[in-house]
């Protein structure tokens, strides 16, 4: 008996030492959760520092500049903007543009003045909010995935579709002062974009779970992150630059440490994925000090986590 005696503190002493060598644990309680339509998403205003419920209105995709508070709606050949008037007044709702193809993906700059619209056929479309005129008009080899304006409205990143028997970039970054396409990078699928809130990088999710992230002014070789075998459905960059938050097709949402992409923690699906909803996860995203994030199910599950913890281990 003293010997399996010993022999079970010698495996728990291991198994502890194991578990510090994963660097610091790191807790993330839930503060809130509640449901909404399925399909709704939700943006960050910093103005109150509240994350805002968006209806989706049956729209293909949505858009919103948190600041002038611009919504941007797509449907089957149209896109529409909403705007809250001033001092109370009723809501504008206008068509913006029609006669469209179906845009599948819209981005808007941070700004509200950019919005683009990108479809199936490889086709990008960006436009001056204020004049409702257009701007640009780009041609990719493949679908469009994603669209992401670096949060000084200069640049577009754009993902797209693996063209068929073609070893295409599927990730570009556009200037869209100097109308110029800057690099070209990735081989699969890119179904997310983000930009880190200084501009300097772009992260690009793919469908087989892995990231890159991209130096922005510089030609460098993306750095390849893998982070599980899952495709990515969105991206948020902590504030700091120092963490990237991952959702990935099978709900679950992954915390990783930069530059080398060190796991920090996962946040487990309360329910499997449902078949009826594909993409599962429709956004996320931090606050803006980084204290808060939060994740919204396509399903219309929405919560909402205390992730100061973060911030906290960087004063170490």
């Amino acid at each position: 008996m003293r010997i399996r005696s010993k022999a079970a503190i010698l495996l728990a002493l291991f198994l502890a030492a194991v578990s510090c060598s994963h660097g610091p644990k790191y807790e993330f309680p839930l503060v809130q959760k509640y449901t909404s339509q399925a399909g709704d998403v939700f943006y960050f205003r910093p103005r109150d520092g509240q994350f805002v419920l968006v209806e989706r209105r049956k729209a293909l995709a949505v858009a919103i500049a948190a600041e002038p508070n611009i919504e941007a709606f797509s449907y089957d050949d149209q896109i529409r903007v909403s705007r809250p008037m001033s001092q109370g007044e009723m809501l504008e709702n206008r068509t913006f543009v029609e006669n469209l193809s179906a845009e599948q993906v819209l981005a808007i700059s941070a700004d509200g003045r950019l919005l683009a619209g990108g479809n199936a056929n490889g086709v990008v479309d960006i436009w001056n909010v204020p004049n409702a005129t257009l701007e640009a008009r780009l041609k990719e080899a493949s679908g469009i995935l994603s669209l992401a304006f670096s949060p000084d409205g200069n640049l577009l990143a754009i993902g797209l579709a693996k063209p068929a028997d073609e070893p295409s970039d599927t990730v570009w970054i556009h200037d869209i002062r100097g109308e110029t396409t800057q690099r070209g990078f990735g081989r699969s699928p890119a179904l997310s974009l983000a930009w880190s809130v200084d501009g300097r990088w772009c992260a690009a999710g793919f469908d087989d779970g892995s990231v890159l992230l991209a130096e922005t002014g510089t030609y460098s070789e993306p750095q390849r992150i893998v982070l599980s075998t899952s495709p990515i459905a969105a991206l948020a960059f902590h504030p700091s630059g120092l963490f990237l938050a991952s959702a990935h097709l099978d709900k679950r949402v992954r915390l990783t440490k930069l530059p080398k992409g060190e796991p920090v923690f996962t946040f487990e699906p309360a329910l499997p994925p449902i078949p009826f909803f594909p993409r599962v996860i429709e956004r996320v995203a931090f606050d803006g000090t980084g204290g808060r994030l939060a994740v919204d199910y396509a399903d219309g599950d929405i919560r909402i986590w205390d992730s100061s913890a973060l911030a906290k281990s960087l004063a170490k």
